[in-house]
């Protein structure tokens, strides 16, 4: 069929017409062109249609080709296809490869790309190796549509290799990879040499990147790629000196690769040529070769040898990153229009100021050091950029060569901060910012001169150099508060006095900075900030006042911050009032859409827990919206799950944000609680939040179970028939380690509380749940299952003779984790279960007296379980009895630390 199919001519002549017309910029003509491509997308044979039109009608203008191409790609994947359709789609992608027309030429790789990843490479097998020989075809133009067509699909095959790793069987893998191995890379590696047509060399290191950034030339899974990884960084060698800026940027991310993974082994002469190099390309003319040189120097900073070649390169490399520091064209670009607006406070934000933002999870941990000058996104813009990547680069190697890198550094920052030019004085506060972690110890003594100038600066002309200054600041916030900083309430009174001005700075950059810079040094200061609170709360109510949106999500972020700072000085009913007043003004008018509600349930969220019963009297309104934002949430999630085309994907961080909220209000407020559940018992909507497929939201609804099971249980009794079974069965899918974790956690909470009588039904279930994620550990998951053990613990205090019954399945995988988990009151008391466990079946730990004895060891018993120790040695002596002339064996089997301790604590001999 596929090479004899002939479509009707009128057909396919009103099929070109509509998307002719799809050119309109009517929009009455766009909807009757949507309506009529609908009706024709019900032809059985549509494809054969596009397909057709696409590589077939030459005459047709170049846009209606391209559409009708691109079309047919969004089709192809919407159901399967008969293998003679797929054979005559391919026929025809090969037909347009060949086209004169470059767009049509490209278009024709995503078809096939399209197609590889629709139907499998088994049954394009034959494609793709047309595909191949094409790269030597005698038309350039043919080789160029071939090559971009092999482009589009190494990058699909790679990324789908790389998700199938671990979990697809080599019946799945093996013709990908063999195909790509035989097939593929010699014919790419060809063309990867300084003969070959510029578009061919493009492609060809393109191609080669794809793997090699994605580690398959090196991946023990995919023994067939090996035998590249050196002809890998061969071709990087051989192109080094190409002429062309494209290829020389892959040429600098393959180099970056290679450092990064140590590919090249003990050859520390090639290491240093490369480094050279990378020095040489950093200073490069072109900005893209730049921008992907500067990324080496990181990873270098990471490994001791490389540390060795780049040291005498500092007195060369230092100036270099300092030049790539000073303010660029892209720079100017990421950060967009009215970068030196004097006022721009009351200019309204568009849509694309803001970035995407994502739900802090609860308990989560955050980037240490927000937006940084050099290294992030935030008033600089949002976009990686050579300066962010040399001040990073300067960051790593002061970390790493410190007082080393002082001599030469020092001055090339003085000389920037004398220029004229308010751009370079810029660079070199950025650099005092970069340097500032590495270098704090070598730079005491200088410390009051450059907190003096950066002050000075915070006052410039030029918003650029107001920002960076109140960046630069706060990277020496741990000084600024240090207790052995002589001047320490003199400057911290000076900073605060900069920042706070400059957080109602007019500029709306400068706010960004000062505002986050703030936030920063709260986290150091804590406590200090208290006789400061006056003014810090009269700044952060104006601030409300004329804040955009963008900027709001700084201030809540400060506001949020102040209060896990300062704790129960900020519950002062002055304080409360005033930081309050406009936070609810805010909270009573931003939208359940809207793009700030998100970071002010995150303040609202550190308001709570840090002042407690002082929010009481606004917490109803609060927790009255967390409730239906939630029900909403699920109801929205449910329609989506069962008709997704019908219906918007809902927005799961509101959803686990306001559930967080709850967990907060519950943990802030402690047994006061109850006077809100008296009148909102917002415990109700657990089950329903738990049932949500949402990882993100039923972590947040886990944790909200155990927060309400540990301070109003209560309330949350009603629903524990429901609860129960749904913390089982979500440990039982184990798709999350933080869910499960979460899961495990709230069992523990919920046995300790409602005592074995309750807890007798569900034992049987909820220990085949947690024994199932021991059984199914995986590398990195050590804390969550040092989690599940306690919690198992807590179960065999609680119900010792249901959970011994089981505990023959899981004794030796407990005693291994809970020889590494800290010694603190939930381990002392994970092993009061133990205790009741091993004394209702020891039998159950015969197979692993070792493991149970350096278990033992390792819990030293704590103030109050003094009677834990005459307990081991029961336990212990019993053992050593039980198994008679094997003991000595036994004993022999285990480490010289835990024989010591054995026979110390609990004079336990051979």
């Amino acid at each position: 069929m596929a090479m004899e199919w002939r479509g009707d001519e009128a057909r396919l002549g009103q099929l070109c017409q509509l998307l002719g017309a799809a050119s309109s910029p009517d929009n009455q003509v766009q909807q009757k062109v949507r309506e009529t491509l609908d009706q024709f997308s019900t032809w059985p044979d549509f494809n054969l249609y596009l397909a057709t039109a696409f590589a077939q009608l030459t005459t047709q203008p170049e846009v209606v080709r391209q559409r009708a191409g691109l079309l047919l790609k969004t089709v192809l994947t919407r159901s399967a296809m008969e293998p003679q359709v797929a054979e005559y789609v391919q026929v025809q992608a090969m037909i347009a490869v060949r086209d004169p027309s470059t767009v049509v030429r490209h278009t024709a790789g995503t078809v096939i790309t399209t197609l590889v990843n629709h139907i499998g490479i088994g049954a394009c097998r034959t494609t793709l190796d047309r595909l191949a020989e094409c790269l030597g075809d005698s038309n350039p133009e043919v080789v160029e549509g071939s090559f971009s067509a092999v482009n589009k699909i190494c990058e699909d095959l790679v990324t789908s290799l790389t998700q199938m790793r671990e979990d697809a069987s080599k019946e799945v893998t093996l013709p990908v990879v063999n195909w790509c191995a035989e097939r593929l890379l010699p014919r790419v590696i060809e063309f990867a040499q300084p003969a070959a047509p510029v578009h061919a060399r493009r492609n060809a290191i393109e191609c080669l990147n794809h793997f090699a950034l994605s580690h398959m030339f090196h991946d023990a899974t995919f023994p067939q790629f090996r035998q590249y990884g050196s002809k890998y960084v061969e071709v990087l060698g051989v192109l080094a000196q190409d002429g062309d800026t494209v290829v020389l940027k892959e040429v600098c991310k393959g180099f970056v690769c290679v450092i990064d993974n140590n590919w090249v082994g003990d050859n520390l002469q090639m290491c240093e040529v490369v480094l050279q190099y990378m020095m040489k390309a950093s200073r490069h003319p072109e900005y893209v070769v730049r921008l992907e040189a500067l990324e080496v120097w990181v990873p270098c900073t990471r490994s001791p040898q490389m540390l060795a070649l780049v040291r005498p390169m500092l007195p060369e490399l230092v100036p270099i990153l300092l030049t790539n520091m000073v303010y660029s064209e892209a720079d100017y670009l990421c950060m967009g229009p009215g970068v030196d607006d004097e006022d721009d406070a009351g200019k309204p934000d568009q849509p694309h100021d803001f970035e995407p933002r994502f739900h802090k999870d609860k308990g989560g941990d955050d980037d240490e050091d927000g937006d940084g000058g050099g290294a992030g996104g935030g008033a600089w813009g949002a976009d990686w950029t050579a300066r962010k990547a040399a001040a990073s680069s300067l960051d790593n190697l002061a970390n790493a060569f410190r007082a080393e890198i002082l001599q030469v550094v020092l001055p090339l920052i003085q000389a920037k901060l004398e220029d004229p030019a308010w751009e370079v004085q810029e660079s070199g506060v950025l650099a005092v910012g970069a340097i500032a972690i590495g270098c704090m110890r070598e730079l005491v003594q200088f410390l009051p001169r450059v907190m003096e100038l950066l002050l000075k600066h915070t006052e410039a002309g030029k918003p650029l150099l107001r920002s960076i200054s109140c960046w630069t600041i706060t990277r020496f916030s741990s000084w600024i508060c240090h207790e052995q900083n002589e001047h320490r309430e003199q400057v911290l009174r000076s900073v605060l006095q900069a920042l706070l001005k400059r957080v109602l700075d007019r500029n709306k950059r400068v706010q960004e900075a000062a505002c986050s810079a703030f936030a920063t040094l709260e986290e150091e200061a804590r406590c200090q900030l208290v006789p400061y609170l006056d003014d810090i709360v009269k700044t952060l109510v104006q601030a409300f006042q004329f804040y955009q949106d963008r900027n709001l999500l700084i201030l809540y972020d400060a506001s949020g911050t102040l209060a896990a700072s300062v704790g129960a000085d900020l519950a002062q009913a002055k304080y409360v009032e005033a930081l309050m007043t406009p936070i609810m003004q805010k909270f009573d008018q931003v939208p359940d859409d809207g793009k700030t509600l998100m970071a002010l349930f995150e303040c609202l969220s550190h308001m709570v827990h840090n002042l407690g019963e002082a929010l009481l009297p606004i917490l109803p309104k609060i927790t009255e919206r967390c409730m239906r934002l939630a029900m909403n949430g699920v109801r929205a999630a449910q329609m989506w799950e069962q008709n997704p085309s019908a219906c918007e994907k809902p927005d799961r961080e509101i959803v686990a944000a306001s559930i967080d909220f709850l967990s907060s209000a519950v943990e802030g407020l402690q047994t006061r609680v109850t006077e809100v559940l008296a009148r909102q018992n917002f415990v109700c909507i657990v089950p329903e939040v738990l049932k949500c497929k949402p990882l993100q939201v039923r972590q947040s609804a886990f944790a909200l179970v155990g927060d309400c099971a540990k301070i109003c249980i209560d309330y949350l009794r009603p629903f524990l028939p429901e609860v129960i079974p749904l913390c089982a069965a979500s440990l039982r899918e184990h798709t999350s380690a933080t869910v499960s974790n979460n899961a495990s956690w709230s069992i523990g909470e919920i046995c300790i509380k409602v005592g074995p009588e309750f807890m007798t039904p569900f034992m049987d279930d909820v220990l085949q749940a947690l024994v199932s994620v021991l059984k199914r550990q995986r590398p990195g998951q050590q804390l969550l299952m040092q989690n599940i053990c306690i919690t198992l613990g807590r179960l065999g205090v609680v119900c010792a003779p249901i959970a011994a019954k089981a505990f023959g399945e899981f004794a030796q995988v407990w005693c291994e984790v809970m020889i590494h988990a800290r010694p603190d009151l939930e381990k002392s008391t994970a092993f009061l279960g133990l205790i009741s466990m091993v004394e209702a079946n020891p039998q159950a730990c015969m197979g692993c007296v070792p493991q149970l004895v350096a278990a033992i060891c390792s819990c030293p018993c704590p103030e109050g379980f003094q009677q834990m120790t005459q307990k081991f040695q029961e336990i212990l002596r019993s053992y050593k009895q039980a198994l008679g002339a094997n003991w000595p064996a036994t004993y022999a089997r285990m480490p010289e630390d835990v024989q010591w301790m054995a026979a110390q604590w609990y004079n336990l001999e051979p």
